[in-house]
């Protein structure tokens, strides 16, 4: 019986012990219920859920302009030199979570920045926290490429959903590619599944490198995680096969390009001329943004997986448009009219947070064109009148250049 009640401690232990002073990395962020943010922490393979203070709430329409949060984060750590690790947005309260690691050690910290520029770092030794240990997480000291740790993808990515936290990463165990369940309030039951694909470009069953990023959709009636890895398979997982020991093989459906590895992917809804579509944002380090109608991963979810190579070079299985976000690092829902970036914005080489319009995915001010130059009028041009102007004027306002809108006449 005493052993019993041993047993019973430590396995509660493993979800309350952990405070977020503890904290010894941070590798992922995600947005939970009410006032909960948890921290992803591969160095000691926890994952906290810190409560944060009360935010008001904000209506849509914050616009983030920061374009150079390097200087602005790097004053939240004494000056020294960071590395942007995640990005979240705290829903309805326009603040934005940004971990980073800095100096030498790679010392974590987490800052959250509004859209007035300010920026504070949270007081992790402070905050209200629970935490759970991951079970059967990576042991191994090894380095790819001589630089990263294997065991630094304990965690690859996480996202809340209908009062569950899905954690995808890496395990200690032969099939080591891993997904994660578990309920908050953090208990002793947590759900690991293994999970096998068919790695379109490679043309091989694949059971070791982890899903990169994720996301959920509602597929005939059916939910599902939709998952992406390196090089770029896209792969759907009936939410239902997520059960504790069991190891299952997700249904490959595309290829979208060799040579890549995944930054995020999130859901959201875009509204154009009258219609309201739902899509996937699937934002890469290697290769350009791709937007995925969640219309097209029905069809594909209703057709045969693919278990053939996708000849090199070759795009398949679903019919995606590019996005203009390339340099993006992070992206997440700001509100229903606008998605946020961290990004390095390559022709300044500048690292910036920036809102993006979800109607038109640009930013106007990224760019010199025709409509830019002073001597440039919409006088007589019914079309440009029509179509383009009020949608510039959109974003001049929205970017923080009002005084830069023309007349009409």
């Amino acid at each position: 019986m005493r052993l019993l009640l041993v047993a019973i401690a430590c396995c509660l232990g493993a979800a309350s012990n952990a405070s977020a002073a503890d904290i010894k990395s941070i590798s992922r962020l995600a947005a939970g219920p009410g006032n909960v943010l948890f921290v992803a922490d591969w160095k000691s393979a926890r994952v906290h859920a810190i409560t944060l203070p009360r935010a008001a709430q904000k209506p849509a329409g914050a616009a983030f302009n920061i374009l150079d949060l390097e200087d602005l984060l790097s004053r939240q750590v004494g000056g020294a030199k960071v590395t942007v690790e995640d990005m979240v947005v705290r829903p309805g309260t326009a603040e934005v979570y940004i971990a980073v690691s800095y100096g030498a050690a790679k010392t974590p910290a987490l800052i959250v920045v509004s859209s007035d520029q300010r920026a504070r770092r949270v007081n992790l030794k402070a905050a209200k926290s629970t935490s759970i240990a991951l079970r059967d997480a990576p042991t191994s000291n090894y380095k790819f490429w001589r630089e990263t740790p294997e065991r630094s993808f304990t965690v690859t990515d996480m996202k809340w959903r209908d009062g569950e936290l899905f954690i995808a990463g890496l395990s200690n165990q032969d099939f080591a590619s891993t997904l994660r369940r578990t309920k908050y309030p953090f208990d002793a039951q947590q759900s690991i599944t293994s999970v096998e694909i068919y790695h379109t470009g490679h043309n091989l069953i694949e059971t070791r490198a982890p899903i990169r990023a994720m996301s959920f959709a509602t597929l005939r009636g059916k939910p599902y995680l939709v998952a992406a890895y390196t090089c770029t398979p896209i792969v759907l997982i009936p939410l239902d096969e997520l059960k504790d020991g069991a190891h299952i093989r997700g249904k490959t459906i595309a290829e979208l390009g060799y040579g890549n590895t995944p930054a995020g992917l999130i859901a959201y809804t875009k509204t154009s001329q009258g219609k309201t579509e739902d899509f996937l944002m699937l934002v890469n380090f290697e290769r350009g943004s791709s937007m995925i109608p969640v219309s097209e991963l029905e069809a594909a979810s209703a057709r045969p997986g693919i278990e053939t190579i996708v000849p090199y070079g070759q795009i398949a299985g679903l019919d995606v448009m590019p996005a203009p976000l390339a340099g993006t690092m992070r992206l997440d829902n700001l509100d229903e009219e606008s998605l946020i970036v961290v990004r390095r914005f390559l022709e300044k080489d500048a690292l910036q947070l920036v809102t993006v319009g979800k109607e038109l995915s640009f930013r106007l001010t990224d760019h010199i064109s025709e409509y830019a130059f002073p001597q440039y009028s919409f006088k007589g041009d019914e079309f440009q009148l029509k179509y383009a102007k009020p949608r510039l004027d959109m974003l001049l306002e929205h970017e923080g250049f009002a005084d830069h809108i023309k007349a009409s006449e």
